[in-house]
């Protein structure tokens, strides 16, 4: 009887090197937990030494504006103010003085505050005039009195015809400018001139792309929109004729994940105000 021998093959270990663990600095592995731990500890002080100027920064501003009105909270960098302003303008300054503050830093005086975005109630009417008359829809078509708004039909077709000289024109601004461009001149003199055949009270809404944080683009679209209504003011419509309202990015009419569809998502509007739009101030 010969006896055989049984050979048992051991796998080899995962990392490949027979049998023996492949050097690591074992020491490290200690070190490199002990400066998480110290990374994560150290994250609620940071972000206090730089919250705490923000917070000093938008408290100071908001004191000297004496907007009592206003409330703020702050995250890091971040500042939102809240609150029911009593105007727009006051709303603008605010904002404005806000994002100006500067407090005392880590790195000497400066404005810590990084971006400045409101939630602000508005209590105004939805048709907001810029400063001068408070369109009143149904009063007679007097000096500084908004006219009666006009049939369906008749709006019909002045909505058609805006948007036929909007369309094949451009009203320009630079980049996140309120200023109309010279190169607009002729679009608003002929827009200007077929508001003369329009009945009613007429509506210049403003309308950006998503770009931006949205406080932002409601004030941007709703100045443009003020731009546009002094500039067809100064050739020759009625102040009384004309409401200029902000949508910011509420209202796209193409897809805002390409170049082209912002593009045409940044413009103006033009459309008479109908019965049904119009309220009255309350009583």
């Amino acid at each position: 009887m010969s006896d055989s021998a049984v050979i048992k093959e051991t796998a080899r270990p995962a990392w490949g090197l027979g049998r023996r663990l492949p050097f690591l600095p074992f020491g490290i592995v200690p070190l490199i937990g002990l400066i998480a731990v110290m990374l994560v500890a150290l994250v609620p002080f940071a972000i206090g030494k730089v919250q705490a100027p923000t917070e000093a920064a938008a408290r100071s501003a908001i004191e000297k504006e004496g907007a009592d009105w206003a409330s703020y909270s702050v995250s890091g960098q971040w500042v939102v103010l809240e609150g029911k302003p009593p105007s727009r303008e006051a709303a603008d300054r605010v904002l404005e003085a806000v994002r100006q503050a500067r407090a005392p830093t880590l790195f000497g005086e400066a404005r810590p505050a990084t971006w400045v975005y409101d939630r602000f109630t508005w209590t105004e009417y939805p048709l907001q005039p810029l400063p001068g008359h408070q369109p009143r829809i149904g009063e007679s078509d007097v000096a500084g009195v908004a006219p009666a708004p006009p049939s369906d039909a008749a709006a019909a077709a002045c909505d058609e015809t805006m948007s036929r000289l909007i369309n094949g024109s451009t009203i320009n601004f630079s980049t996140a400018s309120t200023i109309v461009g010279a190169s607009s001149d002729n679009a608003l003199t002929s827009i200007a001139r077929a508001a003369e055949s329009c009945a009613g009270v007429l509506r210049i809404e403003g309308h950006t792309d998503n770009v931006g944080r949205g406080g932002y683009n409601a004030i941007l679209s709703r100045k443009r929109a003020e731009a546009v209504r002094e500039a067809l003011i100064a050739r020759g419509v009625p102040a009384e004729r004309l409401v200029a309202q902000g949508f910011g990015s509420a209202q796209p009419i193409a897809d805002n994940r390409t170049e082209e569809g912002r593009a045409r998502n940044r413009r103006i509007e033009i459309r008479t105000v109908r019965s049904s739009d119009a309220q009255l101030p309350p009583t």
